[in-house]
């Protein structure tokens, strides 16, 4: 008898272990599995805070990204054009690029200086829309002779770009040639190009541009 109680009570108790560690191995594992999806959605949101950091980071770098990544197009595509050019031609065109060169460079090394940057961009706009100004007028015979789609426009243009240079003639002004009579001139030129709409808008594009750098004090 006393050895059936003992049988017994030793089933009951293993029963009764065997039930607490599969119960206790379940807590476990809701426990682990609990600790895991905390985990990953801690991890999520911190990626979450990193990414949204990152993005905001890029939005404040964007347009000074922009800007350089435009500056730099539009330095190579005058480089290209005026390499094709005659040697001992376009001495005034080379000598803009090269100001433009100087004034990116510039641009670069100071992370602050927007206005540098703005000036550059200018000028290096402008140095590439004078080059194809340059490439139109010395291939003039092989021109389209296209009629511009919107002629309008383009006087409006021209308008709006001369009275922004009215305003910023008496501007003070970094060092080196003053770019302010060549912008004018540019405009002039462009109005008196209308029968070449290729030509008068690659003018215009050149005296708006250079109007942009003279408005950020070049």
């Amino acid at each position: 008898m006393a050895n059936e109680i003992v049988r017994r009570g030793g089933t009951k108790a293993a029963g009764k272990s065997k039930g607490l560690e599969k119960h206790g191995a379940a807590i476990k594992k809701h426990a682990a599995k609990h600790a895991a999806k905390h985990a990953a959605k801690k991890h999520a949101k911190k990626a979450a805070k990193q990414v949204d950091e990152k993005a905001v980071g890029l939005t404040q770098n964007g347009g000074r990204r922009e800007d350089l990544l435009a500056a730099f197009g539009h330095m190579q595509r005058a480089s290209v054009v005026i390499s094709l050019m005659e040697k001992g031609t376009g001495e005034d065109l080379r000598d803009l690029l090269e100001r433009g060169v100087k004034l990116y460079i510039s641009a670069v090394k100071d992370e602050a200086g927007d206005r540098k940057l703005r000036r550059a961009l200018g000028v290096l706009r402008a140095a590439e829309h004078l080059s194809l100004a340059g490439l139109y007028a010395a291939r003039h015979k092989h021109r389209q002779k296209m009629a511009s789609p919107a002629p309008k426009w383009l006087s409006e243009f021209i308008a709006e770009t001369d009275g922004r240079l009215a305003k910023v003639e008496g501007m003070e002004r970094s060092k080196g040639p003053n770019l302010h009579p060549v912008s004018v001139e540019l405009l002039r030129q462009a109005e008196e190009a209308d029968h070449d709409p290729h030509l008068a808008y690659e003018l215009a594009k050149a005296a708006e541009a250079l109007c942009c750098a003279l408005e950020n004090g070049l």
